[in-house]
Parts: structure tokens; C-alpha cells; sequence
């Protein structure tokens, strides 16, 4: 998420604009996602989109690394993603950190020559 910010404010033209686009990607980022509301609830294609969303992917990786399991009955996602959760997020985690670091020094060397 670092990088995210740092690759807008850099093509930002103003602290303002900066502030507001930072955070405008995230909320419909995080509301399509497993995080605050289980899959199963979801219609069938927006559930689609937050089982391959990275956010519900860490979320998931997370709650099995800690050992927080669905209780019995409660259906979940038979998709890849949901199934393989952390190298999935891991990859994914991998791929965006890569995408915007470069962008990012890009934009900050263009903007340091002159």
C-alpha cells in the first residue's frame, strides 16, 4: 500500500488531490472483499471478484495463520484463490509491491532531472 501512495502522490499535482486520490482506490477495494463480509453472502459475481480480490486473500491467509477457522456449517469458496490463500497472496503482494516501486522511482527520477 506504500508504494500505491507513494506512486499517486508523485503523479499528483497537488497535496490536495493527492489526499483524496490516495484513499478513493481503497474503499472499493476493501468493501469487495472477504475482510468484513463472508463470500457466501455475496451474489455470484460480485462474489467472483472478492474471491480473487488480494485484500480477501490476505485476509483469509491471515485468518488461517492464526489459527481462525470458519465454525462447521458455514459454506465456504471452493475457488483457487480461496483455497491456496496465502501463496495467493503472496504472489499477488509480490506483483503489486513490483508494479508500483518501479512506477514509482520512475516518476520520482523524471521529476528529479528537472
Amino acid at each position: 500500500m506504500s508504494w500505491v501512495g507513494a506512486t499517486i502522490g508523485l503523479t499528483s499535482r497537488s497535496v490536495e488531490v493527492a489526499q483524496s486520490a490516495g484513499l478513493i482506490w481503497l474503499f472499493p477495494v476493501t468493501s469487495v472483499s472477504s475482510a468484513f463480509v463472508s463470500t457466501a453472502d455475496m451474489p455470484g459475481p460480485l462474489r467472483h471478484v472478492a474471491e480473487w480480490n488480494p485484500i480477501s486473500a490476505t485476509a483469509t491467509a491471515a485468518r488461517d495463520l492464526f489459527g481462525n477457522r470458519p465454525p462447521p456449517g458455514l459454506e465456504t469458496a471452493a475457488s483457487w484463490p480461496v483455497q491456496n490463500a496465502l501463496p495467493y497472496s503472496l504472489m499477488t503482494t509480490t506483483a503489486i509491491t513490483a508494479l508500483f516501486m518501479s512506477l514509482a522511482i520512475r516518476r520520482y527520477r523524471r521529476i528529479t532531472r528537472g
